[in-house]
């Protein structure tokens, strides 16, 4: 039997909802119940979008991993504000209600209970760039266990892939060990690979791990991050949550206000940079360099065929640029982030290598014609 479903709601659209909730168990309340940790999903029906925020962040105080679906109209301004502040990191959805045709929402909940029918819901692609890890593996270890954790929980039709950028050292093999492990301490069966590793011959400096997944892995959203266990579970999942309820095509990370035990040359070096790099980056995104960003397939086929390998670590300005030049709908979302130590970025070479990239780029892409 399906877990029971929470419907918190404030009457105020008289949604019937005994009509066609009868395959479910269900609650429907005007307030949080006092042990709501008993639900793994909820419905949240109510008009004012700061009560809608108070709800949910009060479910996910208990629950962190709680489903949750927002009903909302289609007046309702700027629905995509809904998720940006929603804690936790479980599936976000945002539905619009039609008086005239109920079934949509009960499609909707079904899709919220069972997230793992891979003919309701959409492929995601977590990509880990790796390189030379083996001296902190355990980081790697770390991060992919809290995103095991996540699909588990919360997104099912999800797959990691790593892709060695030609490493030097023994990282291969280490990457194998942690896929065997992972499977070992799956609870359920999937049809699909959970897990895939990919190594590149040569190291690209990045460039080529984000082209070889954009390539060769199907997906409807793409998520790529430094597999080093610098970012916060919860601002994944609210990245995926912003592409899959289709508000933007590309949501970028900034960590530059965030970054825990950042040294003060690495910032000043981000200032500088956001300053030279302004002029190519799409409106309101001004940090290129953060390495967390998703985007959906639409994107992915749009931005690949234009990319340059030997753009190494500039890979995600030419994203940008590329993204502006296309017109893409791009967020740029504050992200919290622990910059680790053994970092491969060397100060002097890549700053040197970035700054051609600056003049680079636009030349490459320049009779791109952004579509009217």
């Amino acid at each position: 039997m399906a877990s029971e479903i929470l419907i918190l709601t404030d009457a105020e659209r008289n949604i019937q909802y005994h009509e066609f909730m009868s395959l479910y168990e269900y609650t429907v309340s005007s307030s949080i119940p006092g042990d709501p940790i008993s639900f793994e999903s909820a419905v949240i029906d109510v008009k004012s979008i700061e009560s809608m925020t108070e709800l949910a962040n009060n479910l996910r105080t208990s629950r962190p991993g709680m489903s949750l679906l927002f009903v909302i109209d289609i007046t309702t301004p700027e629905p995509e504000q809904i998720i940006r502040e929603i804690q936790g990191y479980g599936i976000v959805q945002l539905f619009i209600w039609k008086e005239d045709n109920p079934v949509p929402l009960l499609d909707r909940i079904q899709n919220l209970c069972h997230p793992e029918y891979p003919e309701k819901s959409r492929e995601i692609a977590i990509v880990l760039p790796v390189y030379n890890e083996e001296s902190r593996i355990q980081n790697v270890i770390d991060f992919s266990l809290k995103l095991q954790e996540l699909i588990e929980t919360s997104l099912m039709n999800a797959r990691i892939f790593y892709i060695n950028d030609g490493s030097s050292d023994n990282t291969s093999h280490l990457v194998e060990k942690i896929i065997a492990a992972e499977k070992e301490q799956m609870d359920y069966v999937s049809n699909t690979a959970f897990f895939s590793t990919h190594s590149l011959v040569i190291n690209t400096r990045k460039a080529g791990t984000y082209m070889d997944g954009l390539k060769s892995i199907q997906a409807d959203i793409f998520l790529f991050a430094d597999a080093d266990n610098s970012f916060v579970i919860e601002d994944i999942a609210r990245m995926i949550n912003l592409i899959r309820d289709g508000y933007y095509d590309m949501v970028v990370g900034t960590k530059d206000l965030t970054a825990e035990n950042r040294p003060l040359v690495r910032r000043m070096m981000s200032f500088m940079k956001r300053l030279l790099t302004a002029f190519l980056l799409p409106r309101g995104v001004y940090d290129s360099q953060t390495g967390l960003k998703a985007m959906n397939a639409v994107a992915a086929r749009s931005l690949f065929r234009h990319l340059h390998e030997k753009t190494g670590l500039a890979i995600d300005l030419e994203m940008l640029h590329l993204a502006r030049k296309y017109r893409l709908r791009v967020l740029q979302l504050p992200v919290r982030c622990i910059d680790r130590e053994g970092s491969h970025v060397d100060l002097v070479n890549d700053s040197i290598a970035f700054i051609k990239s600056i003049i680079l780029i636009p030349w490459w892409n320049r009779k791109i014609r952004s579509p009217r």
